[in-house]
């Protein structure tokens, strides 16, 4: 059995994303104040990395450097970065955060990622110009989302990807739209 490690951390914005890992036997890292050098041991501990939260192309983002969407640490933005990719080449590695597509494209690492995933009203406005989900629409089509790839977690990247897109349906633009985001590299 692999040797799962799911770094996820500890937002109110994305709670949503435990259910991925909910009645799993992984190790759990919530913790917004880990120092690199502990979550690289934990790395290299572990077969398969488990990443969520909020990020961009250039990371998982670290909460905890964000006050109010203004960043306040500069020198702790990021949980993972690009001083990560000696580690994650050698991992099984999946990423469910906005546009980990980029940062696992870029440094040339295999594994199941996500592009834009709209989670929030916010996201919604700002891709669509208007909102087709309210809030508690847009919470459990969250929750739905996640459920799916617990229910496919330790499925292959590629049949990861193909049972999401089997049963994260809907005929509103947020499931379309999250759809074309699922990634496998």
């Amino acid at each position: 059995m692999k040797k799962t490690l799911v770094i996820h951390p500890k937002d109110v914005s994305t709670v949503f994303l435990e259910n991925i890992y909910k009645n799993k036997k992984f190790t759990v890292v919530n913790d917004c104040n880990i120092s690199k050098l502990h979550l690289r041991d934990l790395i290299k501990q572990h077969d398969r990395i488990i990443m969520c939260g909020h990020g961009i192309g250039s990371g998982l983002i670290n909460p905890a450097s964000v006050n109010r969407q203004k960043i306040v640490d500069y020198n702790n933005l990021y949980l993972i970065d690009d001083s990560f990719v000696d580690l994650l080449k050698d991992k099984e590695t999946i990423s469910i955060w906005c546009y980990s597509d980029q940062f696992f494209r870029r440094n040339r690492l295999k594994g199941f990622h996500t592009g834009m995933i709209i989670s929030e009203v916010a996201e919604e406005q700002f891709i669509f110009g208007n909102v087709p989900l309210n809030e508690k629409e847009i919470n459990d089509n969250m929750i739905r989302f996640a459920k799916i790839i617990n229910e496919c977690i330790d499925l292959p990247a590629l049949g990861m990807r193909d049972y999401i897109l089997e049963h994260y349906t809907g005929n509103d633009p947020v499931t379309q739209f999250n759809r074309r985001n699922i990634i496998v590299l």
